[in-house]
């Protein structure tokens, strides 16, 4: 029994229909694994393999239409296959919270499978809309948080930010103070004790992750990435071009580093904090909080929407539909794969030994309304 806080009549309604929807989407797709359904169209491009390298292989599912397709994307250059449907909702990122891949946007909240692709239960967020820049959701506990935006009538707009349970039962709520400005959440982080909320007006809030009450406010730049590492906050800010370093028990600034292009994502991995920017893949010791390392890094773009920590190291999707790999053990980046020409990926989630990156373009041209899974495997060299 799903529980609809703050939801009217008309949306249990559509959410009841979703649901029955997702139901028979999730038999289809039990039924038929890795195969094309009727209806969508793959359209392939032509491209060569050569060296030694990486397979990833590949299943783009649709929430909406039921349908999926399946392939190869081979790194550089990759196929342009995908699912030729459109749907109603329009996954804008991917989280993995209570063993399932969220996908949130479009209004709508899908949780899947990612054993099976069963895609269950799918409920609507009433007033909130998830930015694409940077991530916008973290388990903590037992919710799994999301941050947007809530616009009133005068045009103001505020943070929004909900906690849904397993069953998709939002629970808890937090609204920021209004501003004429665009103010939505558009950052999250869950570490000390805390729930870090930044939004792009120059906020970050401290939350309770038991109640959502606000704790404490942080005045700083906009903030596009928020990480906690080791009890520092860590924050990128694109506009100037920074990623700050903050006391999470004063909220006070303790560094500032500057980098080279928009440093979008951010991500811990043991003692080291990445940060992608739109050139380069920035390290940062945890505990000194000097860099460490930089590489160059393929071609984002307009910069990466998200970075998680996957199989065999980082792994970060951009504006133009591209999901690469930074291998953490030989220090350089060996997978670069794209899979359409015309849609965005969303901020991505690791899960089950695969990667899910939500393509959240109004286009049905490859990948539009859709959540694409990858799956690496080795590739042995070609015999000459």
């Amino acid at each position: 029994m799903l529980d609809f806080t703050d939801v009217d009549s008309t949306d249990r309604e559509r959410a009841m229909s979703m649901t029955s929807r997702a139901a028979i989407a999730a038999a289809a797709l039990a039924v038929l694994p890795g195969t094309a359904l009727a209806g969508v169209t793959q359209v392939p491009t032509t491209g060569t393999e050569s060296g030694t390298g990486w397979s990833v292989q590949w299943t783009t599912l649709d929430p909406g239409t039921c349908s999926q397709a399946s392939g190869t994307a081979v790194v550089e250059p990759g196929p342009n296959l995908g699912c030729s449907e459109s749907s109603t909702g329009s996954p804008q990122l991917a989280v993995t919270a209570f063993g399932s891949v969220w996908l949130v946007g479009g209004g709508v909240l899908q949780a899947v499978n990612p054993s099976t692709s069963a895609i269950s239960p799918t409920i609507p967020l009433p007033g909130i809309m998830v930015t694409l820049r940077g991530g916008a959701a973290v388990a903590s506990g037992s919710y799994l948080w999301i941050a947007g935006a809530k616009s009133f009538s005068n045009g103001a707009t505020a943070t929004r930010v909900v906690a849904v349970n397993s069953s998709g039962a939002i629970k808890k709520t937090f609204t920021s103070s209004p501003k004429k400005i665009g103010a939505g959440g558009q950052s999250i982080a869950y570490g000390a004790g805390k729930l870090w909320v930044g939004d792009s007006a120059n906020r970050i809030y401290a939350l309770s992750p038991s109640t959502g009450k606000l704790q404490r406010t942080i005045t700083t730049a906009n903030t596009d990435g928020l990480v906690v590492a080791r009890g520092k906050l860590w924050a990128t800010n694109s506009a100037g071009r920074t990623v700050k370093v903050f006391n999470t028990s004063t909220g006070k600034v303790i560094a500032t580093r500057k980098v080279v292009g928009l440093p979008n994502a951010v991500v811990a991995s043991g003692r080291t904090v990445y940060v992608f920017s739109e050139s380069y893949l920035y390290a940062y010791s945890s505990t000194t909080l000097k860099q460490t390392g930089r590489w160059k890094a393929p071609a984002s773009g307009s910069g990466w929407l998200g970075a998680v920590v996957g199989p065999g190291g980082l792994w970060a999707s951009n504006y133009v539909a591209k999901l690469v790999r930074f291998n953490t053990a030989t220090k350089r980046f060996d997978v670069n794969v794209g899979w359409s020409n015309q849609d965005t990926g969303g901020p991505l989630a690791s899960a089950g030994g695969m990667l899910w990156v939500p393509n959240p373009s109004s286009s049905p041209f490859p990948t539009g309304h859709s959540v694409t899974r990858f799956a690496l495997t080795p590739r042995a060299p070609r015999s000459s």
